[in-house]
């Protein structure tokens, strides 16, 4: 009873408006679907009328419509952005395994120079020796010496001849 009594308001506000404008055209129901809706010819136009609920779903629809293809429209925003930032994060990456891999070849280096400062480093505590000859006759001698850092002691022995020297190393190169 509610739905006819809507779509007789719907059909006589339009009835009013049409007659209105065009005061001589009639309005026939050519038909009555079950939700509600009718096909209506008013002159020589044919209508959809509907009710009020009908109409206001449909705006609801509408809205609904447009908030959704808002809502797309910003997501694929978002996932235009995401992109971009991935490839951000791609190329810091890349970047990234290349800083370090240009940090290991330079602390290989530092450690390569490390080795060669510890074989150039000066000992603290060393022995020296060594064997000759001396004079005319040509006896064996032995000469052999201590050193702690620069100052060094040798003692020289051979058959009736001995002694000791003590000097210090000088570094020319």
């Amino acid at each position: 009873m509610r739905v006819r009594s809507m779509f007789l308001l719907v059909c006589f506000w339009m009835l009013l408006a049409i007659s209105q404008s065009q005061a001589q055209e009639t309005c026939q129901v050519l038909e009555t679907y079950s939700d509600g809706s009718s096909l209506v010819k008013i002159g020589n136009k044919t209508m959809l009328a509907i009710t009020v609920e009908m109409a206001r779903e449909s705006l609801k629809l509408k809205s609904d419509l447009l908030a959704a293809q808002k809502e797309k429209v910003l997501k694929d925003s978002l996932m235009a952005k995401y992109d971009v930032v991935k490839a951000w994060y791609d190329t810091t990456l890349s970047q990234h395994k290349q800083y370090i891999a240009e940090l290991e070849k330079v602390l290989d280096g530092y450690k390569g120079l490390v080795r060669d400062y510890k074989k150039l480093k000066e000992p603290w505590f060393t022995f020296e020796g060594g064997l000759g000859a001396s004079g005319d006759d040509k006896n064996p001698a032995v000469m052999m010496g201590l050193g702690i850092r620069r100052i060094r002691a040798w003692g020289f022995l051979q058959e009736r001849n001995s002694g000791i020297l003590v000097g210090t190393s000088f570094r020319l190169f």
